[in-house]
């Protein structure tokens, strides 16, 4: 194992990869553990810490000379991609199975800096000091498994696929189900909303 890095009882490490324009190598790393996501021992004493890697996007430089956080409070982070405006998005995996109000559904998330996205969710006792950032758009029931997504093509790049108001609409797979998503996405000042189908 690597040092600096921990070993993690359900042997899920690095899921996801984008690479941003400016060659920037961006993965997540997977919650240490999703059905004990606070981490609370024995005695009821929590060993959860924001500052773990663990449950996060991490971002490495080009040169691989650095290595940082993105963001907190993502539970398994498969899919990801960034857009035609070069904003990084996700598919996070359902929680709530595991942990009460813990991402009830899959996830589609807009990755900002600094952003906690919920899992674990804010707790007065074990996390009281995060503010979870919602999801631009969830997809239910329970257990989709949204772990493929891209980004369509401009419809003048031979890459497009469907029609022409397809472009740059995010196209996520739900495994479990055997499901194919579009999403289309709308930025309002700094926050996307979405229509998916």
């Amino acid at each position: 194992m690597a040092q600096g890095w921990e070993e993690i009882p359900q042997n899920v490490d690095a899921v996801g990869l984008a690479i941003d324009r400016d060659g920037w190598i961006y993965f997540g790393l997977g919650t240490a553990n999703y059905a004990n996501a606070y981490l609370v021992d024995d005695a009821g004493n929590s060993k959860y810490d924001l500052k773990s890697d663990r449950g996060t996007i991490q971002r490495v430089s080009p040169d691989f000379s650095k290595r940082e956080t993105v963001c907190t409070g993502v539970r398994f982070p498969i899919g990801m991609a960034f857009n035609a405006n070069g904003d990084l998005f996700c598919t996070d995996q359902e929680g709530a199975t595991w942990l009460p109000n813990g991402n009830p559904f899959d996830e589609l998330l807009h990755i900002r800096e600094g952003q906690h996205y919920g899992f674990p969710p804010r707790h007065p006792k074990h996390n009281p000091s995060v503010i979870d950032e919602p999801s631009v758009y969830d997809y239910a029931p329970q257990h989709q498994s949204t772990c493929g997504m891209f980004f369509n093509a401009d419809e003048k790049n031979p890459a497009h696929i469907g029609p022409a108001y397809w472009s740059n609409n995010a196209i996520v797979t739900g495994e479990s189900r055997g499901k194919l998503w579009r999403a289309q996405l709308i930025k309002a000042d700094h926050r996307y909303v979405a229509q998916g189908q």
